[in-house]
């Protein structure tokens, strides 16, 4: 019967600190990305990779980027002026992996490639998070088109995360955290309540910084030879409220809010004095930047009585994102002037859910079923301020406004044989995506709107071969409509970049194989997979017009990325007799990819990365360290990328209770002081580049401190 564990009672608890030195406790991990219903991970035909709010915090997190850091196959990309650009799956990214809140999608990111404006999906405090699921893998059968390289799914705290009884009773909490890298001091308070029927949490956080240093060899020169960041002024605020009434036991009904706002302000000292052709030289040079996003979420859960299901959940939600970027400068050619570009998405998004367990010819099957809706306006809004002229005239957008429209249906069998040791779950979706463009001052080019249509379908199977060892596989296709940015991007100025809306929906098919075991010391899982990609969408150089290179997108006949990830936990005291709540993890992935066509390598594809941990964890203390180790990434799709050199990276963490309450952490971060470069930073850095590459190096050594109380 489903989100029973086999396997749950032979797992031993050794690094949780509410145990006693005396027991070990048995637990279940659940998850519910695999599934869309609560289920144990080891009932999971793929591979599922969680982060826990207790993970970030003894991590000294500050953001997703920070909290996914030491999972297998996963990476948060991005930083700097415009934060946490996307995340990369087994060397696929962007808009391929869908990244959602509470349920909630959020809207395609937009990188036009100029530096005055970039859009994405980064609103998000990292503090309210209770979880970080990252299903890998196509995903699209259970949440549809952009989930053809995985799917993350964040989930915000609910009252039952702080309370601690099932009674009446009020909780508060305040965290209180520095961090050295960016200089910022961060503060959330935090309650929840119970009364009767009701409970309620708020959240509200509250952070003052600068910008995130580069390596401490970084250059502080002005113009392209600078390496150290430019110096910036920052400040979050972020809201979280949310209420639920227990109408019967049978009927509940919730509200949410989340309002996030962060301000960049930034003086771009590494731009003062380039030129971009003659006559054309940058200086005086500076941003404001602010970002936005505000959700209302109406939900409902409902336990039936009825003949087709046992459950019903449905929710309503409004999503605003914003994006205001004001960027100032001087050009020999355009004098004084202001880029304004404001870009804006307006999502509507209904979701309903049901669930039904019934028995056939001996066996129990979980069936799930429901719809979903989504309508996103998206807007861009460009203004150009020609002070020395006297102007104010529509800047391009590059890229039209539009609106898109999704939706899709699904349905989901996961089924229990041979008294529970083998399960089946099969999945099949049909998915109508629509993008319907406009033109206005911005983007004057009419197109027609795209539509396209798709069913996928999965069948996986886990096999528990006794209590401490399982199998596990899944085969499963992808489906990705094509972006308004794929279909109708236009750039002209120092390239030029040529709309293609005759791009077809990328495709995949992913086969996945794994081997999974525990018992009272260690545990593991070790995963294959191997993906089939057709239609892939890539920008590619078609040739020079006029001195200047020529780009398009375009879709790649077929596409192929494989690989293998192992990762492990040891409970060392178990097993060797060393102190209580001792362990060690080790992670390793590895992956690679190339165009079939072509023969060449997908620059998305991480080199092999590996890490290992040590640490004791005990109820009033503990502490970690994790080494990083990530090779060379030499193999790039153009032979004009720069090569970037392997590293390691050493990070110590440790916290102490004091009083049952109050938790004190601090964390030394890349403790030998390392000069590294992300390989993710450094796609499409051209050898010829005028710009320093120290200016996109990691920090150098840092620190962090912080305290939590709750009472």
């Amino acid at each position: 019967m489903y989100k029973k564990s086999l396997l749950s009672a032979s797992i031993i608890l050794a690094v949780s600190p509410a145990l006693h030195a005396e027991e070990y406790s048995l637990f279940d991990e659940v998850v519910v990305s695999a599934t869309r219903t609560e289920q144990n991970k080891e009932d999971v035909s793929s591979s599922i990779e969680t982060v826990s709010s207790k993970d970030i915090d003894n991590q000294m997190s500050n953001d997703i980027k920070q909290a996914l850091q030491y999972t297998p196959g996963v990476e948060a990309q991005g930083s700097g002026r415009f934060g946490i650009s996307g995340f990369n799956i087994r060397g696929v990214e962007g808009d391929r992996v869908k990244l959602m809140i509470d349920g909630v999608q959020q809207p395609t990111p937009y990188n036009p490639g100029a530096t005055e404006q970039r859009k994405y999906s980064n609103a998000i405090e990292v503090d309210t998070l209770s979880v970080i699921e990252v299903n890998k893998g196509p995903a699209s059968t259970l949440y549809g088109s952009d989930a053809i390289g995985g799917a993350v799914l964040l989930r915000t705290k609910n009252p039952e995360d702080m309370l601690r009884t099932d009674g009446d009773e009020n909780r508060f909490g305040i965290k209180s955290s520095y961090t050295s890298a960016d200089e910022q001091f961060k503060n959330t308070l935090s309650w929840a309540m119970r009364k009767d029927k009701l409970e309620t949490i708020v959240m509200a956080t509250y952070a003052q910084g600068h910008e995130t240093e580069t390596h401490s060899s970084g250059s502080e020169v002005e113009g392209p030879d600078r390496g150290a960041a430019n110096p910036a002024d920052t400040e979050l605020s972020n809201f979280l409220a949310k209420a639920f009434y227990n109408v019967s036991d049978s009927n509940k009904i919730g509200v949410t809010l989340e309002h996030y706002q962060r301000q960049y302000d930034e003086d771009e000292l590494n731009y003062n004095g380039y030129q971009l052709m003659p006559g054309f030289v940058y200086t005086d040079n500076y941003n404001e930047d602010t970002n936005k996003r505000f959700r209302a979420t109406l939900e409902q859960q409902l336990k039936l009585n009825s003949s087709i299901a046992d459950s019903l959940d449905w929710s309503l939600s409004y999503q605003d994102s914003s994006t205001l970027n004001k960027n100032y400068d001087t050009t020999g050619f355009n004098g004084r002037r202001l880029r304004e570009r404001d870009a804006s998405d307006v999502n509507m998004q209904l979701d309903t859910q049901l669930s039904k367990l019934v028995n056939i010819d001996g066996a129990d099957h979980e069936f799930t079923y429901g719809f979903t809706y989504l309508q996103n306006d998206f807007e861009l809004d460009n203004t150009d301020h020609k002070f020395d002229r006297g102007t104010v005239t529509p800047g391009s957008t590059g890229i039209p406004d539009a609106k898109i429209t999704q939706w899709g249906v699904f349905v989901q069998d996961q089924a229990f044989f041979m008294e529970d040791k083998l399960i089946v779950t099969g999945g099949l979706r049909y998915d109508s995506f629509v993008a319907d463009p406009s033109t206005d001052e911005g983007y004057t080019t009419e197109y027609e709107k795209n539509e396209d249509d798709a069913f996928t379908a999965k069948l996986g199977s886990v096999y528990h071969i006794n209590d401490n060892l399982s199998v596990f596989g899944q085969i499963g296709q992808g489906f990705k409509a094509p972006s308004v940015y794929d279909l109708y991007y236009f750039y002209n100025q120092g390239a030029i970049v040529e709309a293609n809306p005759n791009l077809k929906a990328e495709r995949s098919v992913s086969y996945e194989l794994g081997l999974r075991g525990s018992n009272q010391h260690a545990r593991f899982e070790l995963s294959t997979f191997y993906t089939d990609y057709t239609d892939f969408i890539n920008e590619t150089k078609t040739g020079e017009q006029g001195g200047k290179d020529v780009f398009t997108k375009e879709n790649l006949d077929e596409v192929t990325i494989y690989g293998a990830e192992l990762s492990s936990t040891v409970n060392l005291d178990s097993l060797i007799d060393a102190p209580f709540g001792t362990y060690t993890r080790l992670a390793v992935a590895y992956a690679d990819g190339e165009d079939k066509s072509t023969g060449k390598s997908i620059d998305s594809v991480a080199p092999l990365t590996g890490t290992i941990g040590l640490g004791i964890e005990r109820e009033t203390f503990g502490s970690a360290l994790n080494i990083k180790m990530v090779a060379a990434k030499d193999e790039w799709n153009s032979d004009d990328n720069v090569d970037v050199s392997g590293y390691t990276v050493v990070d110590l963490t440790a916290y102490y209770r004091p009083v049952t309450d109050l938790t004190l952490r601090a964390g030394l971060f890349n403790a030998l002081d390392k000069q590294y470069w992300l390989y993710s930073d450094m796609s499409g850095s051209a050898h010829d580049s005028q710009f320093n590459t120290d200016f996109k190096s990691q920090p150098g050594r840092n620190w962090g401190l912080s305290a939590n109380y709750e009472f």
